[in-house]
């Protein structure tokens, strides 16, 4: 089947479809009936955009459960009989720039497909935030990165014992929370833009 090439960075995550296409199916209607029961009154104003924001950010959400909570069954973490705990910083495992993976390795290969699933997976939480919640400015989005982040691999620890097979990794959290700061960074930045044209016109 061929494959545009735009897309092959998101191959190595295409296992994780159908389980979220099964969690937005049952989550989404959930939620659309949940919004239509609060919006039952007349008087109520409702911003089409903000609702379709909100919604993008509960299929968000159910995506993220997908992907950090659904055990991992990966030949590494079998082999090892449990995810494993990082509680230290390591700067190879965030840059994957070490001697024991060299180009081409599969260590090096597994390093950067997590690396990268890692940003990637933050990146919309830094975009959606300050879209549904305006009144949240970079710092304070910060923060909630980190406490998701970190939330996320406590229940991944809790998990571990039912052989869920998960890593806990404070890299991980390093990674996630560069993956929203980006996010954050561009809507800082496409807010900001239309200040400037005045004064680049006078």
């Amino acid at each position: 089947m061929f494959v545009p090439r735009f897309l092959y960075p998101l191959l190595p995550y295409r296992s994780m479809v159908f389980p979220f296409l099964v969690a937005c199916a049952i989550v989404v209607p959930c939620w659309l009936i949940f919004r239509l029961y609060r919006r039952r009154n007349p008087g109520n104003r409702i911003s089409f955009l903000r609702e379709i924001l909100l919604l993008i950010f509960v299929a968000y959400l159910a995506g993220l459960v997908v992907a950090t909570l659904t055990p991992n069954r990966s030949s590494r973490m079998l082999a090892s009989g449990r995810g494993g705990i990082q509680l230290r910083p390591n700067l190879a495992s965030l840059t994957c720039s070490s001697a024991s993976m060299p180009e081409g390795s599969t260590a090096r290969g597994f390093c950067e497909h997590n690396a990268r699933g890692n940003v990637m997976l933050f990146f919309p939480l830094g975009i959606l935030i300050p879209l549904l919640w305006t009144h949240i400015r970079f710092r304070r989005g910060i923060l909630i990165a980190i406490a998701v982040s970190i939330s996320i691999e406590i229940v991944q620890y809790l998990s571990s014992s039912l052989g869920s097979y998960r890593a806990v990794d404070i890299n991980d959290v390093a990674l996630n929370v560069i993956g929203a700061s980006l996010g954050l960074m561009l809507v800082s930045i496409l807010r900001f833009r239309p200040r400037l044209r005045p004064a680049v016109q006078q």
